[in-house]
């Protein structure tokens, strides 16, 4: 051992001593293909953020005696590039793809350096810890994930003894800062697209608390209530403590981790191309009955109490509803965009019982695949939850599944109603013509016969404009209970006008509106000159102009309803004759000479 061996050096050098053994190795161990696939699968976003490095500087490295290795936390080399007699010398050591340089495997070297100190390490020459492997200069820095700081993998620029690399070490660090620079940017691509997904779902913001994670178990929306509720009901703190997240929320382990730590949590892995993006946890309120129907809607849960008392056409909807609850298991409710047959749906699973504890899973079909289905069909999936819980599926815009969905959207409802230990419903919502569309072939006709029981329609907002100003207010006190701002309130003159508009968004627009001004309003009261130009139009000055050519046409259509005769026409406009003759005259217009 030299005395001028450095500290990292000798303290890596005690470490292998005590693997006995690894300084006789003449090559590092070497994982199989199968094993090197998985683990390439396993670090797809590393090897994104990597590519554009191996692309460039391979091609810098191909004739300056070095080469580039990607490496993942266990030190496995997944992707390498350079000078291509160097790349294959490597291969002699298996400094190569498959092969493992943790300190474990090979003793001391640059990568499993790096991965054992969280710092860039420069290993040359003799200061290798196995014989063979001193004709090697390498210089590795750790990639470290931009939220949680673990160590990814490693980068590591490694040529022969003999080439020498005095800029290694600076080389392999500014590729790992620009690795996690590109990690970030994707991580916050990720987030946002997250959040997109769940605005979304926010009809599921009325009924459930929800927690969403991104992959890497960073927490990016919760409800206030999340915490709360998940205590009354489970250990998730513990869950959350224990869990491995990154790649692994698709392991079927960390799922039933999860669904014995919180007992009747519905989850789900939010996938993209097949990648896990995040998790998604929704836990059920525990809701106290017998509240009132005012009080259902102020906590966004309006029962048909309350909206039957929206006017004659919604008295006379929920009667009927009221009815269908009782007889029917599959019930269509048709209607446009935003009407609120999502909402009717929800009040309807409140009537057949929801409020004993049934489960209301909505499915947006557009979004639907066949393996998704075919997942929700199966033993731990949805079908299994309707049959054991009770409660309803409510299917959204079924026209819009994908052709090849549709079977196995068969195969769900089929597994829903077979084996049922409690009362199981179906409401399918749709703003097209479900008939016309299995008669155009755009849906197919067994799955409309499934779905085409009751009907209910839900009527537009324009076609029941007494209950606006009701909506207003609540929707103004659920945006306040969210904000702790004292509720929006609204003018006369700003009602009126709001009553006065088509609504073609139907509700969903009035709700939009509302909660955009319940946001900005620093006085509390929203008036016309508040509203968007859409509803109401900034009102027009009048110019001199404007009132000049309005007096010019009142003028010269007097005259001409009186034939001409100016006596008259001064006596009907209340103006002196003279004073006519004069407008007359800045007209243009040509006065009959006097009679002599």
């Amino acid at each position: 051992m030299p005395p001028s061996i450095r500290e990292i050096v000798l303290q890596s050098w005690r470490r292998s001593e005590r693997l006995g053994g690894v300084s006789n190795l003449k090559r590092a161990p070497c994982v199989g293909e199968e094993a090197l696939a998985r683990t390439r699968r396993e670090n797809r976003s590393l090897r994104r953020a990597a590519r554009s490095a191996l692309d460039h500087s391979g091609y810098l490295l191909k004739d300056a005696g070095a080469m580039l290795l990607l490496c993942d936390r266990e030190g496995v080399v997944m992707d390498m590039a350079g000078d291509p007699g160097v790349l294959e010398r490597g291969r002699e050591n298996h400094l190569a793809e498959g092969g493992r340089w943790d300190e474990s495997a090979i003793g001391t070297n640059a990568i499993g350096a790096a991965l054992h100190t969280r710092r860039a390490v420069e290993i040359s020459g003799v200061e290798h810890f196995a014989e063979e492997i001193q004709r090697w200069t390498c210089a590795a820095a750790p990639i470290l994930h931009p939220a949680t700081g673990d160590v990814l993998g490693v980068i590591d620029v490694s040529g022969p003894v003999e080439s020498g690399q005095p800029h290694g070490l600076a080389f392999s660090s500014t590729l790992a800062l620009q690795m996690e620079e590109a990690l970030r940017h994707e991580m916050e691509s990720e987030r946002r697209r997250l959040l997109e997904g769940l605005l979304r779902r926010r009809s599921l913001w009325r009924e459930d608390d929800l927690i969403l994670f991104d992959r890497f178990g960073a927490e990016i929306y919760a409800t206030e209530r999340f915490a709360r509720t998940a205590s009354e009901i489970g250990d998730f703190e513990g869950w959350r403590a224990n869990s491995a997240w990154g790649e692994g929320v698709l392991n079927e382990k960390f799922r039933e981790d999860l669904a014995a730590a919180l007992p009747g949590a519905q989850v789900e892995v939010i996938q993209e191309r097949e990648e896990p993006l995040g998790l998604l946890i929704a836990l059920r309120r525990a809701r106290a009955r017998g509240r009132s129907p005012e009080a259902k809607a102020a906590a966004g849960e309006p029962d048909l109490a309350w909206i039957a008392g929206g006017g004659a056409e919604m008295a006379r909807l929920c009667a009927d509803a009221r009815r269908l609850a009782r007889d029917s298991r599959a019930i269509l409710i048709e209607g446009e965009t935003g009407a609120g047959k999502e909402t009717l749906a929800r009040a309807l699973h409140q009537e057949a019982g929801g409020d004993r504890g049934g489960v209301f899973e909505i499915l947006a079909c557009g979004l639907l695949s066949v393996e998704r289905l075919r997942e929700e069909a199966g033993p731990r999936g949805l079908a299994e939850r309707l049959a054991r819980q009770g409660g309803a599926l409510c299917l959204d815009e079924p026209a819009e599944t994908p052709p090849e969905a549709q079977s196995a959207l068969m195969e769900l409802l089929r597994a829903v109603r077979l084996r049922p230990e409690a009362p199981v419903w179906i409401y399918t919502l749709s703003t097209r013509d479900l008939a016309a569309e299995a008669e155009g072939g755009r849906i197919r006709r067994e799955l409309y016969y499934r779905l085409a029981g009751a009907r209910l329609t839900a009527p537009p907002l324009r076609a029941r404009r007494e209950e606006i100003p009701r909506l207003i207010l609540r929707f103004a006190e659920e945006a306040a209970a969210r904000s702790g701002d004292k509720p929006l309130r609204f003018t006369p003159a700003a009602l009126a006008r709001l009553k006065a508009h088509e609504w073609f968004g139907n509700i969903r627009e009035l709700r939009n509106l509302v909660e955009t001004l319940s946001s900005v309003s620093l006085n509390r009261l929203a008036d016309l000159r508040d509203l968007p130009p859409e509803i109401a139009p900034p009102r027009r000055e009048v110019s001199e102009e404007t009132l000049r050519d309005r007096e010019k046409a009142e003028i010269l259509a007097m005259v001409a309803a009186v034939d001409g005769n100016l006596t008259e026409a001064a006596k009907r406009l209340g103006v002196a004759r003279s004073t006519l003759y004069l407008k007359l005259d800045s007209y243009g217009f040509r006065r009959a000479p006097a009679r002599r």
